[in-house]
């Protein structure tokens, strides 16, 4: 029995001191891989808050409310393809953030403009810019602003411009417009883009004897056009569409180098004897955000912009309104800018003396 029991105490000794070795074994085991996993862990974790942080600097915008400045009061071709192409903006972003638009009229659209100029440099602020119009300031001592360091987005529509003459006026003809010596021609201020289009054609085309009626937008100058009371209106075709389809303006040319399929009869003035002009006399909008604005999250917004122009229904809605779809990307859009810059440059001295009289 003591054998028995010291046989046993024995096995006992054995047993426990095997038990503590598995638990020594274990414990050290579970201490290595814990240590492992914790380095593993850790470098994951701080790989992972790198990768985090920044994806959060890239992938996380945009992740609120933009906001799409369109520097005119509500109605006319800005306005109406901002909202047209708002949703679409929202479509193609990531996160989807909504994409609201803001009218802030005023300055010939500067006052809007300068909005997205001074804003906040994190893409959360984008708007309209009307060339080539918006690049004759500066020249002329009517704004502070660089326009080719604004943060492209790209151009969202081009608009040739019609000439259309009063059917009271008798004109039928271009040679006739060059020939009268009492034109009157309607127009917004000479600073605006329809303004600087009738006074780059009027010089172009050596008209020296007419007189430009300013009015407070393209509708009254229209609008007076159509009663008799101007001689000639230069618009967008959508803006002169109804009075052309009443029989109330002719249009004698359309300011591109290729007709209008609105208008498949009326010559263009390349075909006219002006080829200059085909490409200057046009309305343009182009999207632009703040200068300084990360190239990462520019990136994001043309990628937006360039499938929104692609998309079937947005196009779809651009054509039932009688807009102009024409994508340009961010790069070539601030290409065109210089261009514009270089345009007005050459007539900026002659507007400002317009303007001092």
């Amino acid at each position: 029995m003591l054998r028995r029991s010291g046989v046993w105490r024995k096995h006992r000794v054995e047993s426990r001191k095997g038990f503590l070795r598995v638990l020594t074994v274990v414990g050290i085991a579970g201490v290595t891989a814990a240590a492992v996993v914790g380095c593993g862990s850790s470098g994951s974790s701080g790989t992972a808050n790198n990768t985090s942080s920044g994806s959060q600097g890239s992938s996380a915008y945009p992740d609120h409310t933009i906001s799409f400045i369109v520097p005119y009061a509500p109605g006319g071709d800005f306005d109406t393809t901002a909202r047209i192409l708002a949703p679409y903006l929202t479509k193609y972003l990531p996160h989807h953030p909504s994409v609201i638009v803001k009218n802030v009229p005023g300055g010939n659209s500067v006052i809007g403009d300068m909005q997205v100029i001074n804003a906040k440099p994190d893409g959360y602020t984008i708007g309209y810019f009307t060339l080539p119009g918006i690049a004759l300031g500066p020249l002329i001592g009517q704004g502070n602003y660089d326009l080719t360091k604004v943060s492209w987005v790209g151009q969202v529509f081009a608009m040739p411009y019609v000439a259309a003459v009063s059917k009271k006026s008798g004109l039928t003809s271009l040679k006739a417009v060059q020939a009268d010596n009492h034109l009157k021609v309607g127009t917004t201020g000479i600073t605006t883009t329809a303004g600087l289009t009738s006074f780059i054609t009027m010089q172009t085309l050596g008209v020296k004897k007419s007189t430009t009626v300013p009015s407070g937008g393209a509708s009254q100058s229209i609008l007076a056009a159509s009663q008799g009371a101007l001689d000639f209106v230069q618009f967008p075709y959508p803006a002169l569409r109804q009075e052309i389809a009443a029989g109330l303006l002719k249009p004698l040319w359309v300011d591109a180098p290729n007709r209008l399929s609105q208008l498949p009869n009326v010559p263009t003035i390349k075909e006219l004897g002006y080829p200059q002009l085909a490409n200057v006399v046009r309305l343009v909008g182009a999207i632009g955000t703040t200068p300084n604005v990360s190239a990462q999250e520019v990136s994001v917004l043309q990628k937006a912009l360039q499938q929104a122009e692609k998309d079937p229904e947005f196009l779809a809605k651009m054509k039932s309104a009688h807009e102009s779809a024409a994508y340009l990307n961010g790069q070539d859009t601030l290409s065109e800018v210089k261009g514009d810059i270089q345009l007005m440059q050459k007539y900026a001295v002659q507007i400002k003396a317009q303007i001092s009289h």
